[in-house]
């Protein structure tokens, strides 16, 4: 009798998923539901869901250690920000980057903010900086964003890798943000300071954000050098004093000048005359 009813389950098992095959074929199924069923195909097997109202962070995919922030309300069209933290990039590092770069202004809301930090196999992340890359195409894979609207930007050693990415594979970011950053240092063989003339060419249509601390005595220097070059090559550069900051935001950093940059230049789409260089 028992072996009877396992056939009969299995036989109604079976009739079940050839009757929704069939109505997910015919479009009958509700949008939500059909969404669901083919979702997981069009995504690769790492992708999880989303979870808002937090750092979420993300241990097991290929480019991972990361944390992601995601937006408040999601679409095809949202903006992305990756935010190197300074120092080594640790997993602690790059919360307090959250914490006092990011979180104190409520129009980060609008925003994937995606926070990349060292591996412990990775001395510092500026080690392995090009592993952003990676991140970025696994990011914008699970889900989705405006893939011309990426801002990458960092702090300190943060802000160096931040400036190399950009340097490598402008025709990825829409523009720079470094608090404090710098073109001196780079992983990539093809970078130099000053820039070469070809180098900026590729920026063009891209803005950049030069700022720093305004008690960081070592670092103003490379910030006005970086932003003197910037606007002589004709680009959109500005440069920014943090009052009364040092090489790190303390408690009283006003993040709103990050932000207003963003927001001013979210709307712009970059100027593509540059690709293939």
């Amino acid at each position: 009798m028992k072996e009877i009813l396992k056939v009969v389950a299995v036989g109604i098992l079976i009739l079940f998923l050839v009757a929704l095959s069939s109505l997910a074929l015919s479009g009958r199924i509700k949008p939500d539901v059909k969404a669901a069923l083919t979702t997981s195909k069009d995504k690769p097997a790492y992708c999880v869901p989303a979870q808002k109202g937090g750092l979420q962070e993300f241990l097991n995919t290929p480019a991972s250690p990361y944390f992601i922030r995601h937006p408040s309300s999601d679409g095809p069209n949202v903006l992305t920000i990756i935010w190197l933290g300074g120092g080594s990039g640790t997993r602690n590092g790059v919360s307090r980057s959250w914490d006092r770069y990011l979180s104190p202004d409520s129009r980060v809301n609008s925003f994937r903010v995606v926070l990349p930090y060292a591996s412990r196999s990775e001395d510092s992340f500026l080690d392995n900086a090009p592993r952003t890359y990676q991140i970025l195409d696994e990011v914008l894979a699970c889900y989705g964003g405006n893939p011309k609207k990426v801002h990458i930007a960092g702090n300190s050693n943060g802000g160096i890798a931040a400036f190399s990415l950009m340097v490598a594979r402008p025709e990825l970011f829409a523009t720079l943000l470094g608090a404090p950053g710098s073109f001196w240092v780079s992983f990539a063989a093809s970078t130099q300071y000053p820039l070469t003339a070809e180098q900026l060419k590729s920026f063009a249509g891209h803005a950049f954000f030069n700022g720093v601390g305004e008690n960081d005595e070592n670092w103003k220097d490379e910030a006005k050098e970086a932003d003197k070059q910037l606007r002589a090559a004709g680009l959109d550069s500005v440069y920014v004093e943090f009052p009364g900051q040092g090489h790190g935001a303390n408690e009283d950093f006003d993040n709103s000048v990050l932000f207003d940059f963003w927001a001013k230049h979210s709307s712009k789409t970059p100027n593509r005359l540059s690709e293939g260089l």
